[in-house]
């Protein structure tokens, strides 16, 4: 796959620029060496001086397939467990460190790059080297001049489905309770690094991660084309599954067959999916309500794929008509939302797009409380990235205005890409407009 993927680096060019080319119906693409290399280039030119030290998961992701660290695979590309990586920014030398592995462990769980034989060139790092041997080449570096800085994370990790901002209120949550106030892993860490390396200044690398991070590659933004059509298609798939008497999990279940078939390796967030009562609750993810004829079902879903997630969302009338109110609200949200989109463009800022949006509720008779939500979206669905900078190409957002009233809630959601003139919507294939989703449910068995 790591040469097939080589092969379409012209190829990765092109649809950068906006040419659509043909991808095959099921493929994880990942990605070549030189993505990592470009990105660990681009964090020495933004940081200056010093040394990075950033570290790997530290064990398996319970009950699904494992994930490696955000930040760390941005860098590394390594998915290996209990992984350090350093980096001599006056130089550009990488390092890895991984732990030694048994046989036993080799042949469970499979081997990591020391196992693998020029792992070194193979993936463009300086050298790979055991875990143990961490500690003494901190120690060591002490005596470069230049390299007592040390770049390291000091901001929340942030996860698949849960961006930096959510992982710090979940742990306040957390720490409401006296029994649980250990610290987060990376808090320890940080601990541990300042009580053994005293003479080392340290430094958050998360601002200077971020910024990149922001701005996808020609590389993720073929994946997340990729992605974004996919998840849209297993939506639609949904919403023809929809009907009275059916379940919602019935729908989560034609959606995740539909992602899994074409190699996505896992959601970007639990599939949310209210009918009724339950579309007011925006999290909602029991999806094990009963639909009735006369309800809207709000729908919040779509993938993972190769470190790359998109979000998705429609809502339609579970009987295949909407009501008056329904339909004024719908329109409203429509509006809006198109409106956000057509405006969005390098060097326009999010304040200007807000002004606009709410305009459009104002017009309807609506509360703009909810008229501009959005986020970033990439390795997790609540990416990293600042609002208060103007929109530049590279960026990929969701947007997603909602009405939010007693008894209803609508909400349309797209993935965008900002373009050099203007934005790319990635999940088109799943139809919002009224006319186009009314036709769909008419063809419902």
């Amino acid at each position: 796959m790591r040469h097939a993927a080589v092969k379409r680096t012209l190829a990765v060019i092109v649809i950068a620029l906006g040419i659509s080319t043909a991808i095959p119906s099921a493929e994880r693409m990942g990605y070549p060496p030189e993505e990592f290399t470009a990105r660990r280039q681009k964090l020495t030119k933004a940081l200056g001086s010093g040394t990075v030290l950033l570290f790997g998961a530290s064990g398996p992701t319970p009950g699904t397939r494992f994930r490696q660290d955000n930040d760390f695979y941005y860098l590394t590309g390594n998915e290996g467990l209990n992984a350090a990586f350093v980096m001599d920014l006056s130089s550009g030398a990488s390092f890895m460190f991984l732990p030694k592995l048994t046989e036993r462990e080799i042949r469970y769980e499979g081997g990591n790059w020391l196992e693998e034989p020029g792992a070194a060139r193979k993936y463009g790092v300086t050298s790979v080297q055991p875990l143990s041997e961490l500690h003494e080449f901190l120690a060591r570096r002490r005596a470069i001049a230049g390299a007592n800085v040390l770049w390291t994370r000091l901001s929340e990790r942030d996860f698949v489905n849960e961006g930096r901002a959510d992982v710090a209120i979940q742990t306040a949550r957390r720490l409401i309770s006296p029994f649980s106030q250990q610290p987060t892993e990376d808090a320890a860490r940080i601990t541990a690094l300042r009580a053994q390396f005293p003479y080392y200044e340290m430094k958050d690398l998360v601002p200077a991660l971020d910024r990149l991070r922001m701005i996808k590659s020609a590389r993720e933004i073929e994946i997340l084309r990729y992605n974004g059509r996919i998840s849209a298609e297993a939506v639609k798939r949904a919403m023809q599954a929809s009907g009275p008497g059916k379940y919602e999990y019935e729908l989560e279940a034609e959606a995740k067959y539909w992602q899994v078939k074409h190699g996505f390796q896992g959601d970007a967030y639990p599939a949310i999916i209210g009918s009724g009562p339950m579309g007011n609750q925006w999290h909602y993810e029991d999806n094990g309500r009963q639909m009735k004829a006369g309800e809207l079902i709000v729908m919040d879903y779509a993938g993972s794929l190769d470190y790359q997630t998109t979000d998705i969302t429609r809502t339609w009338p579970v009987s295949g008509t909407f009501t008056d109110a329904q339909l004024k609200a719908y329109e409203c949200v429509l509006e809006a939302q198109k409106a956000i989109i057509a405006a969005i463009k390098p060097g326009v800022t999010r304040q200007a797009v807000q002004a606009i949006a709410d305009g459009v509720y104002k017009k309807h008779g609506f509360d703009s409380r909810y008229s501009m939500m959005g986020h970033y979206v990439g390795m997790s669905v609540h990416d990293v990235g600042d609002w208060t900078l103007p929109f530049e190409a590279g960026m990929v957002m969701a947007i997603e205005p909602i009405i939010d009233l007693p008894g209803m809630h609508i909400r349309i959601e797209d993935s965008v890409l900002v373009t050099p003139t203007g934005t790319e919507i990635l999940s088109t294939a799943v139809p919002k407009e009224v006319e186009e989703v009314i036709a769909l449910l008419k063809q419902r068995k």
